[in-house]
């Protein structure tokens, strides 16, 4: 058990540890990401397998979030969802990887997400990523931030 007076297996309740103890505790909690460097340093099946594992990490990652949120007094049942969820999905490069399968998955896992946000009153904001610049006079950056 927590302060708050439940428990949440990748919640330590001791939070005065190493970061990094913490960190690895809770990874399952947070997204993760990549570039597009690395991507195209790996050959196409290689790096679609890790894009896959991202993927499906970041939105169980983010159904995991909002179980534990739920828990919380009702004041602070927030999550905040990065832009960075589906990695590379506005690189040219590797838009391909985001056929009709991978986002056929990514809308039955979030509403999955949805619902038990619903269900658990959480609030789910939506924050672009530091590269999102609506304001940019670079016209491709217009478009990707949009989309």
């Amino acid at each position: 058990m927590n302060k708050l007076g439940f428990a949440c297996k990748y919640v330590h309740p001791d939070q005065t540890l190493n970061k990094k103890v913490l960190v690895e505790y809770e990874r399952p909690l947070n997204t993760r990401c990549t570039t597009r460097a690395w991507l195209n340093r790996q050959t196409p099946q290689d790096a679609q397998d890790r894009l896959w594992e991202l993927v499906k990490h970041n939105i169980e990652s983010i159904r995991l979030l909002i179980e534990y949120v739920g828990n919380l007094p009702e004041p602070l049942r927030m999550v905040r969802l990065g832009s960075d969820i589906l990695p590379a999905y506005t690189e040219p490069t590797w838009k391909r990887f985001y056929t009709d399968d991978v986002l056929d998955y990514c809308e039955k896992h979030l509403l999955v997400a949805g619902d038990l946000a619903r269900q658990h009153n959480v609030r789910l904001s939506m924050h672009p990523g530091q590269f999102t610049v609506l304001a940019s006079d670079n016209p491709d950056i217009v478009t990707n931030s949009i989309i």
